[in-house]
């Protein structure tokens, strides 16, 4: 994906680019506290990874935001959910204190942005992230992803809990190679 469309205005995205099926990076953010955190691709207690970045929360975000994290409330499997932006949040205290299942963090050190291939490197919204979902399965590699062409489109909820379905019943405890 080049480039994503927000407001009739084409917006690049940075070169590098993740995809279903690879592997993916651990990640290095700040969290609510602005204490560096690891996220790591896989976990000990084989649980799923969900990074989910939006560029702010103006916009509509903040609505679709909420609703993502009401849905994934009620999923009763373990899963780390992340929400990510590329700098500080305008209304970090209002969102942390409304989420019941993402933790806020930010990518400070640039490492999602130019890992995942979420920045955006060109137009009004320069530096930030564009909206997208990772899903990372129990052995660590990128099972489902949702990047919308553009950023008024709302990330397919319905899509995410198939995918969420197929993750979890798929996974058989050896990795590709078993």
């Amino acid at each position: 994906m080049d480039s994503i469309k927000y407001n009739d205005e084409n917006l690049e995205l940075i070169d590098d680019f993740i995809d279903v099926g690879y592997m993916a990076e651990n990640i290095d953010v700040v969290n609510f506290y602005n204490e560096k955190k690891e996220l790591r691709r896989s976990h000990s207690d084989k649980s799923m990874t969900l990074l989910v970045s939006f560029p702010n929360t103006n916009n509509g975000f903040h609505d679709e935001i909420i609703k993502l994290d009401e849905f994934m409330s009620h999923i009763q499997v373990d899963i780390n959910c992340y929400l990510i932006f590329a700098g500080d949040c305008e209304d970090k205290i209002v969102l942390k204190n409304r989420l019941k299942k993402f933790e806020l963090v930010c990518d400070k050190f640039d490492e999602f942005g130019s890992m995942y291939g979420t920045k955006l490197v060109s137009g009004s919204l320069e530096n930030m992230l564009c909206k997208s979902l990772f899903l990372i399965s129990k052995d660590g590699a990128v099972f489902h992803l949702d990047m919308p062409a553009n950023l008024d489109t709302q990330i397919d909820l319905y899509k995410l809990q198939v995918e969420l379905n197929k993750a979890y019943t798929s996974y058989n405890g050896v990795g590709c190679h078993g």
